[in-house]
């Protein structure tokens, strides 16, 4: 496939527009500088052809994926996206990242429709950290029709990095885990140096759940539900647990166990399949980012509370209707879905859980919200 290699203006900075209080170094932090890359580098996102970029990319475009959150996890706001309707915005705000969305281009009315490739030329962006299988559920367009927008703006380098492989949405499996994707983009970035030190915070972070989780023949089952959870219409998509299920990852990282392993349904199930599960634990997935507290209390506890068939459920019975991150799950939105579903099950171990992320006492913090600012500003 003929690409161009776009010769991109060095500067100062990797954006021209963007994080407020988050330059931190500019240009390369491969190795042990951060003197800005002069030299061509190849990076290889499966399923796409690798790129060599002549320089640094300075600006790029996202769809709705984890890696709207994996750019601001490098200090770099996106310059284009296909909607921030449901976007972890809040997490930015908590942090004050200082996200300008009067510097974002929209890309598509929503995620799934309004497409235009005059928006993508507008947008003009030096790579698209979006999947063309992604694209092409909602769009009519062929080769060419990519070629095209790549010959005139910058390369598709996105990958699907959502379901896990027994999703009947998506058949087969993703091909890296979050961090490992996130590493491809730092590489994009040439932000290396920024990457390792969110591996370390990843890491203390795991090591802190991981010393205070029971045996695991005690460890609760869940029932994660996506594409929100409505108990009265008495439908559930289940989202299985699986290492390659970025969306349902926070659950699988406090040692929940698969209310439905072995037995996905192909498609909704009612509250007949549920109750024949009855899982310890009922995940409404997604839910952390896109509802505050009283949302999720108003339009999940509450009716599951309410409601005839809910209130059979073991997990509504006991109060463990509980939310998480979900397709946005990137470095940043994964450390807070993290410390909020070790909360909400375990509170003995890891305190309580108050509704809020910002609410959280910060003596009770599973993880250091400062060295996360630096690591975005660059700080290392």
């Amino acid at each position: 496939m003929a690409r161009r290699r776009r010769v991109l203006a060095s500067s100062a900075s990797l954006i021209a527009a963007g994080l407020a209080g988050c330059g931190g170094n500019s240009g390369s932090e491969s190795g042990s500088t951060n003197s800005p890359s002069t030299e061509p580098y190849t990076v290889q996102i499966d399923p796409n052809d690798p790129y060599t970029f002549e320089e640094v990319p300075e600006t790029y475009g996202v769809g709705t994926s984890p890696f709207l959150d994996m750019g601001m996890a490098l200090g770099i706001q996106p310059s284009a996206t296909t909607g921030l309707e449901r976007a972890p915005l809040k997490f930015y705000d908590l942090l004050e990242l200082g996200f300008d969305e009067s510097q974002v281009t929209k890309l598509a009315s929503d995620a799934e429709s309004g497409y235009d490739r005059e928006n993508f030329y507008a947008a003009d962006a030096d790579v698209w950290l979006i999947s063309r299988t992604n694209i092409g559920r909602y769009v009519n367009w062929d080769d060419s029709d990519f070629e095209e927008v790549e010959s005139q703006t910058g390369p598709f380098l996105g990958t699907t990095l959502r379901f896990a492989p027994q999703s009947a949405v998506q058949a087969e499996p993703n091909p890296y885990t979050m961090y490992e994707a996130f590493e491809k983009v730092a590489k994009v970035f040439q932000r290396q140096q920024r990457f390792e030190a969110w591996q370390s915070l990843h890491d203390d972070l795991m090591s802190t759940i991981e010393e205070g989780l029971p045996p695991e023949d005690e460890r609760p089952t869940v029932a994660a539900i996506w594409r929100g959870v409505s108990p009265d219409s008495g439908q559930f998509r289940i989202a299985p647990l699986h290492r390659l299920g970025n969306n349902t990852k926070s659950y699988n990282r406090v040692g929940m166990q698969d209310a439905f392993e072995g037995q996905y349904p192909d498609g909704p199930i009612g509250y007949e399949e549920l109750l024949r599960a009855d899982p310890d634990y009922i995940g409404a997935v997604g839910a952390l980012t896109s509802q505050t507290h009283e949302e999720f209390v108003n339009t999940t506890v509450e009716p599951f509370e309410s409601n005839e068939n809910g209130q059979q459920l073991s997990a509504v019975r006991n109060g463990n209707v509980i939310r998480s991150g979900g397709q946005y799950m990137g470095p940043i939105v994964d450390m807070f879905s993290t410390e909020a579903v070790a909360k909400q099950v375990y509170p003995d171990e890891f305190g309580e859980w108050p509704g809020s992320v910002g609410a959280v006492p910060e003596g009770e913090q599973l993880f250091d919200r400062q060295r996360l600012r630096d690591i975005v500003n660059g700080d290392l």
